[in-house]
């Protein structure tokens, strides 16, 4: 075994290898993450004062109107049946890589690793976005405090310092910054939740934004894009393999009670929201407001300390969620480094913190030029914001879809007893087809996502077909030229 592979072993009680327990090899990544932690990392990276925040209020001024309620319960119904699937590939393909490892396991070498810089892309595309709302976020805060008008990409630049610093370290770090910073932000959120409604909202309470007609109404595959993005990184519990605490059960575990949380709680937070603004005029405040609406209910019924708490708690969210979308990065591309995809060198692990340092610096530097870039093209925040994490969020979906289509072939290939047909079968199966209905419904609505422009949409979709085409061509590259790294894909 070369020390490349060594540094992604496991021990078996799911604690990777130490330097004192294979001679010779390089320090891998360890962790003690159990269920909660991994369910805090995956909540932190939904953001959900963020994704309240900045979120709903496109769902409903951009999506499907009042029935962004309706958006998050369907969306929350086909990631359950998707992680039935998931959940089996995880203790079936016991590899550090997430959707990379089991598309790979699945659709074979080439399929995973096109899936695999898709993926890459999309996280990045995201943390890009992020910077973006970062910046919007914060100095919208400043301003409406009296602070000083400074460009909003200085406030991103301090972002950056900050969650490098952090993402640096052991995951163990970030999981505690985590936990205290999404504590705070959805008690805020819940208390929203029980103002609005027991006052009644603007108009009283109503179950219309539950109806058919409220889910179809709008740009449904614009809900769907933006109801997927806010739970996006319920999916990264497995990249923490390496990193867990009997991974086979914790993270199954952990993926299945973060759906149920996110969805359960954006599904009663955008009704909230709805009542507060009123469900005859939900649509209007939120399309002339989208990035003050939710500020306005809580000033309205919940007060100046509502408002001031739900606003200073909104950067700290934000800084969450960048961290754990961060860490997500970093540990796709320490995967590929260490299958040898990428340069190995990012693949070695911190001699004192075990974290997977390089990686970590790579994707910060990567996130800095990029939305530096942006910045001196001319995009503002809010453009930054909607249309890299817009687009992330269709290409995650995407890769959702594959990995529900590897689960159903991996498992007609390799049988697994005591696994039943709901598991191996039917629910990926129902998964993969609901999944697809939302990749349709998504490229159909995309040119609204992006302002109306069918070439622009056209060549962000293309620019993502052409970076999953890159990664088979490279693929079948190694095959030819490099057999024993076209092996080592997804940890084969």
């Amino acid at each position: 075994m070369s020390s490349t592979e060594t540094i992604g072993s496991s021990s078996g009680d799911g604690f990777s290898q130490s330097p004192a327990t294979t001679k010779g090899s390089k320090p891998g990544l360890v962790g003690h993450l159990g269920t909660a932690d991994l369910v805090l990392a995956a909540l932190a990276f939904a953001g959900p004062l963020a994704g309240t925040a900045g979120y709903i209020t496109i769902i409903i001024a951009a999506g499907n109107g009042i029935g962004a309620p309706g958006t998050f319960i369907a969306t929350m119904a086909v990631l359950l049946l998707f992680s039935v699937g998931y959940g089996a590939m995880t203790r079936s393909v016991p590899n550090p890589g997430a959707f990379y490892a089991y598309i790979t396991a699945g659709l074979g070498r080439r399929m995973g690793l096109g899936s695999s810089f898709l993926i890459l892309a999309s996280y990045i595309a995201i943390g890009v976005g992020f910077y973006g709302f970062a910046g919007l976020g914060v100095q919208g805060f400043v301003l409406s405090h009296g602070g000083p008008d400074i460009p909003w990409w200085v406030y991103s630049l301090m972002f950056w310092v900050v969650v490098g610093t952090l993402a640096y370290f052991r995951v163990d770090v970030s999981a505690k910054v985590l936990g205290i910073l999404l504590v705070l932000e959805v008690l805020v959120v819940i208390v929203f939740d029980i103002v609005v409604f027991s006052q009644g909202g603007a108009t009283g309470i109503s179950l219309e934004p539950f109806t058919p007609a409220a889910f179809t109404s709008g740009h449904l595959g614009i809900a769907l894009v933006f109801g997927v993005a806010l739970f996006t990184g319920f999916e990264a519990t497995a990249i923490y393999r390496e990193e867990t605490r009997d991974p086979n059960k914790t993270i199954p575990r952990a993926t299945k009670i973060t759906v149920l949380l996110i969805g359960i709680f954006y599904t009663i937070t955008a009704w909230a929201l709805i009542t507060g603004l009123g469900t005859s005029d939900a649509l209007t405040k939120a399309s002339e407001d989208p990035a003050g609406a939710f500020f306005a209910v809580a000033l309205q019924f919940g007060g100046p300390i509502l408002a001031d708490a739900a606003n200073l708690l909104l950067v700290t969210s934000i800084l969450a969620a960048h961290l754990a979308i961060q860490n997500v990065t970093t540990r796709y591309t320490w995967s590929l480094a260490v299958d040898g995809i990428l340069p190995r060198a990012l693949g070695k692990a911190h001699p004192r913190f075990r974290s997977p340092h390089r990686a970590s610096l790579t994707v910060s530097f990567t996130y800095l030029i990029l939305t530096g870039l942006l910045v001196v093209v001319g995009l503002n925040a809010a453009e930054i914001y909607a249309w890299f994490a817009g687009a992330a969020a269709f290409t995650i979906m995407v890769a959702m879809t594959l990995t529900s289509l590897a689960a159903v072939f991996y498992f007609r290939k390799n049988p697994e007893q005591g696994l039943s047909q709901w598991k191996s079968f039917i629910a990926p199966s129902l998964a993969f087809l609901a999944l697809a209905v939302m990749v349709v419904l998504s490229i159909i609505n995309f040119p609204s996502l992006i302002g109306g422009s069918q070439l622009l949409a056209n060549i962000m979709l293309l620019s993502s077909l052409l970076v999953f085409v890159i990664g088979v061509v490279t693929a079948e590259v190694l095959r030819r030229k490099n057999p024993n790294v076209y092996q080592r894909i997804g940890r084969q």
